[in-house]
């Protein structure tokens, strides 16, 4: 299997243990894949495999993006696919126009490569439990709406079989801005 790659914001520790803690507090049995606190993040831009090896023009190219930092700000819970067997359990997070011009200035700078980009709308989200295995979800899945700061974005590379899973390659810091 070839390693891939995504591009995207790690919840800081303090949040994501928080996340967790609640997360396991609503006693999931209805998936197989519980997101660790460590794993937690929020996919910019999902890479796939480098298959034109443009991975050290793409850590080049997000260098140049030029952002302040921001805070965001979680906004309960929801899931993708079918309500009764949903796919994915997730944080939902606030509206946030950082957040959204962040993305639109990754996938901008990926633009002209040849890399194929994950062509789903941009969600905002930050994945708690996937890959359902049956039974009926808990009637209540609430989280605290905890804020938390962005102050960097990362390019990470996919370990499926570690913990955690996902490896920073590279971190860029958020600063300046218009």
């Amino acid at each position: 299997m070839s390693t891939h790659y995504f591009i995207g914001i790690r919840i800081p520790r303090q949040t994501a243990e928080k996340i967790g803690q609640a997360r396991d507090s609503w006693e999931l049995s209805t998936h197989k894949r519980l997101t660790p606190p460590a794993d937690m993040h929020i996919t910019l831009v999902f890479i796939g495999e480098d298959r034109f090896g443009e991975l050290e023009e793409i850590a080049e190219r997000l260098g140049q993006i030029d952002q302040a930092p921001f805070h965001l700000r979680l906004a309960g819970v929801k899931t993708f696919g079918n309500s009764e067997t949903p796919r994915i359990v997730y944080a939902a997070l606030a509206d946030s126009p950082e957040l959204m011009a962040l993305q639109q200035a990754v996938h901008q700078q990926l633009g002209e490569l040849e890399l194929s980009t994950d062509p789903k709308p941009f969600v905002p989200h930050i994945t708690l439990a996937s890959r359902w295995k049956g039974g009926s979800l808990p009637e209540k899945l609430e989280l605290e709406e905890l804020d938390f700061p962005v102050d960097s974005f990362s390019l990470f590379e996919i370990h499926p079989r570690e913990i955690p899973r996902y490896k920073e390659i590279q971190n860029y810091q958020l600063k300046g801005g218009n």
